[in-house]
């Protein structure tokens, strides 16, 4: 898309000379210059890896990629913002009726970025101006790949509705090189994911176990883990449960101390990927911390946790444990908050973006579908790392135990990556709160319940894309 490409091919250019201590520090590679940055894979790659952490907007509800999954969070049933502070347009689902909704505009442009910087390498990866090994280019173009699909995964489920609902509807646009700058139409679901497999299958066939760099950098496991995604949501069952399985291989599930720590350490034996952060370059006020750790020297520590949430977890669940009370009444919406998240002192804890756990449930539900005893066995044996008093399923049918499923995700995964939100969309269910969480009239009137079939589950195309795109008008804009 021709705006895409101009806005973010010269800032994916720009950008290498301009994060100076963020790259120095944080991927502890050569400090990248002008002179280097249109011939060099490897810094180039560096740029890549920024757009996914990088600020959108100068807003504190748009820092990195993890803005993303946090505004999913709190537009779900489990975590809530019951003041007027940041992530409150989400929270009441504000964000979907606004075409110049700051939220909207934040995902396509995150995404469209991070889409502009991958084309980028992999234009650099086929000219190969540094001479490096086919090796390391192989891993430079898989990297690529991989974050490419998670962009474009991140785009089709905002911007439409799940692929089962109707693989026809609009899709986004696939901008797949820097040497066509055309505007591109929406095109078509099925478009977007038949890309997305095409880039998963190649990524994955040219990346070995090795990875250059550290856990901020995709390897193998991470390109299956988000194959094992698309997948599911797909409901291509066998492939999600093969890719999930694979993805975990050298990532075993962390015990309840290593749970219990913080989430603050990508050195977690389970995390694929991460974000790192130093002394020099946490984002303070706008850090994902400052929003869901209530003991951080510093935030805006608005987020809580909902009582119906709270009372899904058995008494002896470590993950229980760390959801405390605050001695405010229930009806303020701010009776518990979560110990989950916590910050280091220096406030350079490290984000987490993806982990076992999370692949270990894709492959339970995927296994459902076609060995249903052996995935309640499976589910069983997971809930028994941190609740000493699960018991096995007793569901009757495939669907119950999906349910059954779907509440083990939210309990392992809240605060992750949006996952009560993108699992009640991907299933098409309604959305309804319960226990202590706070219902502010949004603009659309909605209060208790968002039913499936609502256009309100998708975002609405940004009014600037449409604008500038001559093959994107206002016909092609969501409908409200």
């Amino acid at each position: 898309m021709k705006r895409i490409f101009n806005k973010y091919f010269i800032t994916g250019l720009a950008i290498l000379s301009l994060i100076s201590c963020d790259v120095e520090n944080y991927l502890e590679e050569a400090k990248p210059t002008n002179e280097l940055a249109e011939a060099d894979p490897e810094l180039l790659l560096v740029g890549m890896y920024s757009a996914y952490r990088d600020f959108y907007g100068g807003n504190h509800d748009v820092g990195t990629s993890k803005a993303f999954d946090l505004g999913a969070d709190v537009m779900g049933r489990d975590l809530q913002v019951p003041d007027f502070n940041w992530y409150i347009f989400e929270h009441r689902w504000d964000v979907v009726v606004i075409p110049d909704a700051r939220r909207n505009n934040y995902v396509w442009d995150m995404c469209y970025k991070l889409i502009a910087n991958a084309n980028n390498v992999m234009y650099e990866i086929d000219s190969n101006p540094s001479g490096l090994s086919q090796a390391k280019l192989d891993s430079y173009r898989g990297q690529a790949l991989t974050m490419r699909a998670l962009a474009y995964f991140n785009l089709i489920r905002s911007f439409q509705f799940t692929y089962a609902k109707d693989p026809t509807l609009p899709g986004v646009p696939l901008d797949l090189s820097i040497t066509d700058a055309d505007p591109k139409p929406r095109g078509t679901v099925q478009g977007v994911y038949d890309q997305m497999y095409l880039d998963l299958n190649e990524a994955i066939s040219l990346m070995t176990t090795e990875r250059y760099g550290n856990k901020y950098r995709v390897n193998v496991n991470v390109a299956k883990g988000v194959f094992a995604r698309v997948a599911l949501e797909k409901q291509d069952y066998v492939r999600a449960q093969q890719m999930a399985a694979d993805a975990q291989v050298g990532f075993p599930l962390m015990d309840n101390a290593t749970y219990a720590a913080g989430f603050n350490d990508f050195n977690n034996p389970e995390w694929l990927l991460g974000f790192p952060f130093n002394a020099n370059e946490n984002w303070g006020f706008a850090s994902f911390f400052s929003f869901i750790d209530h003991e951080r020297s510093a935030g805006y520590k608005d987020i809580y946790v909902n009582s119906a949430f709270y009372d899904l977890f058995g008494a002896n669940d470590i993950r229980k444990a760390l959801i405390v009370t605050t001695g405010q009444p229930l009806a303020s919406g701010k009776m518990y908050r979560t110990r989950k998240f916590r910050d280091l002192t220096d406030l350079t804890g490290n984000l987490v973006c993806m982990r076992a756990s999370e692949m270990k449930l894709i492959e339970i539900e995927a296994k459902a579908h076609s060995d249903l005893a052996g995935a309640k066995q499976d589910l069983l044996a997971f809930q028994l790392l941190r609740d000493t008093d699960a018991i096995l399923s007793t569901a009757l049918t495939l669907d119950a135990f999906i349910d059954e499923v779907l509440v083990e995700r939210r309990k392992e995964l809240y605060g992750e990556i949006g996952v009560d939100y993108f699992d009640m969309k991907r299933h098409q269910k309604s959305m309804q709160r319960a226990g202590n969480a706070t219902r502010a009239v949004v603009s659309f009137g909605i209060f208790d319940v968002i039913p499936a079939t609502s256009n309100k589950w998708n975002f609405l195309i940004p009014q600037t894309e449409i604008d500038l795109n001559p093959n994107i008008g206002p016909e092609d804009q969501n409908p409200l």
